[in-house]
């Protein structure tokens, strides 16, 4: 099952469970919309309350330990492996598909980050789960993204790196290690914010 029909089945149970809660007849698109977003702050709540690293999620990544290694292609054909960077650059591995709206409403952001930081200690590896190389690299040229983007075409790493939402970002320290795991779309100070306490560390 691809990373879209898993999200797909997710939404439908919390819709489900809220008409169950709620009772059809009297469910409205504002309460759903209010249900959903109340949902949506209790577990942000509880990452925040329950970890000391920027919305880290360690029942789902093992933070501290060596992040499974990564060899994909990028869009030039090129190989491209996690370990390339160890020693030498922060890397932030931010999981996608050009059909996910999150994963579009973030991406100026990450590219802004990105440019602003390229010269010095950190890359963004963008890894694009199932899509076609045409679809990616149009979708990027239309844009204008500077960062590099690796074809995921099996979803294998996805799996591994337990993307169960798009987008997912994982910040990966000089040392190969995870520092920080967060699923959903990020603002601009969020993403600066994972940054710095990777750079503390």
């Amino acid at each position: 099952m691809n990373t879209k029909n898993i999200i797909i089945i997710i939404v439908a149970v919390v819709i489900i469970g809220i008409i169950a809660s709620f009772g059809l007849k009297f469910l409205t698109f504002n309460s759903l919309k209010k249900a959903v977003e109340e949902e949506q702050e209790k577990i942000i709540e509880e990452v925040k309350e329950n970890n000391d690293a920027p919305m880290k999620v360690e029942k789902l990544i093992d933070i501290g330990e060596p992040a499974p290694e990564i060899t994909l292609e990028d869009l030039n054909g090129n190989t491209v492996s996690l370990k390339d960077y160890e020693g030498e650059k922060i890397v932030l591995l931010n999981f996608w598909a050009s059909w996910c709206p999150p994963c579009r409403a973030e991406m100026p952001d990450l590219d802004k980050l990105y440019e602003e930081n390229k010269d010095d200690d950190f890359i963004v590896l963008a890894v694009n789960l199932g899509e076609s190389e045409d679809t990616v690299k149009k979708f990027i040229e239309q844009n204008g993204y500077g960062f590099p983007v690796l074809l995921d075409k099996t979803q294998e790493v996805g799996i591994t790196y337990q993307t169960f939402s798009i987008p997912t970002s994982v910040m990966v320290d000089k040392e190969g290690k995870i520092r920080a795991y967060r699923p959903g779309l990020m603002t601009y100070a969020e993403m600066k914010e994972m940054l710095d306490y990777t750079r503390g560390q």
